[in-house]
């Protein structure tokens, strides 16, 4: 199973960045559960740098990380001061999967935030230590500033979940295909899929599949990447409970 690690920035003695009321450790270690949590329904291993208020040091984050064996490590931040949008930084020496990687992502993100009003700063590197330390490709996310009008958007609760969506959706594409990890009724709707109604058979345990469309409860998963496929609920595919 594919692993991707969550770097939350900060933490403990360390706030990071602070303005209009906002606090980045805090901010950083809601939105990485986040991620941790759909990525984990999207059928990948997820491992955290931290789940609580708690500090680690730059280079500890790079050991856990590679410790773990991780496929790809991100690490979330926002930003402060007096700029204005997204930006996101690989490496200063870095190959060029690891430049694929950057700019997968950074797609994803900004079709997910722009509509917020946020702006886009482009793709950068950066000889961050979580960059330079880490095994495996690594990224690491500026999802705003908390000083300037920013701060507006970054506390709301739907620019999280564009983000969280635009970052998993980045690591989608990335890997692939998800492998299913329970037995899962399959629909022609996704209404149907969520009251049970009309089955059209069974997508099995352990079948390679790729996303075609996702609601909040339901995915499409087709065995042929970019043909619609059958409507499953989330729950099934990855949890093993209707």
């Amino acid at each position: 199973m594919t692993k991707i690690w969550i770097d939350a920035g900060h933490g403990g003695k360390d706030s990071g960045a602070v303005g209009n009321g906002l606090v980045e450790k805090d901010w950083v270690l809601t939105v990485a559960k986040q991620i941790q949590n759909e990525l984990m329904k999207a059928g990948f291993e997820v491992g955290m740098t931290r789940t609580n208020d708690t500090f680690y040091e730059l280079s500890d984050r790079a050991k856990k990380a590679n410790s773990f064996k991780a496929d790809l490590f991100i690490s979330i931040h926002f930003n402060a001061g007096g700029g204005k949008g997204y930006e996101d930084y690989i490496y200063t020496s870095t190959p060029a999967k690891t430049v694929e990687i950057q700019k997968i992502i950074h797609k994803n993100v900004i079709s997910k935030i722009t509509k917020h009003g946020m702006n886009d700063r482009g793709i950068k590197k950066a000889n961050f230590a979580v960059l330079r330390e880490t095994a495996m490709d690594a990224i690491l996310l500026e999802a705003g500033f908390c000083d300037s009008t920013d701060a507006a958007i970054l506390e709301k609760q739907s620019y999280k979940n564009d983000y969280c969506s635009g970052i998993v959706a980045g690591v989608q594409e990335i890997f692939g295909a998800m492998v299913t990890k329970y037995r899962a009724g399959k629909y022609l709707t996704s209404d149907d899929a969520i009251s049970g109604n009309n089955i059209k058979g069974y997508l099995e345990a352990g079948t390679k599949v790729f996303v075609y469309k996702e609601t909040d409860k339901t995915l499409n998963l087709t065995t042929k990447k970019g043909v619609p496929g059958s409507w499953v609920l989330k729950t099934e595919v990855n949890i093993g409970k209707r």
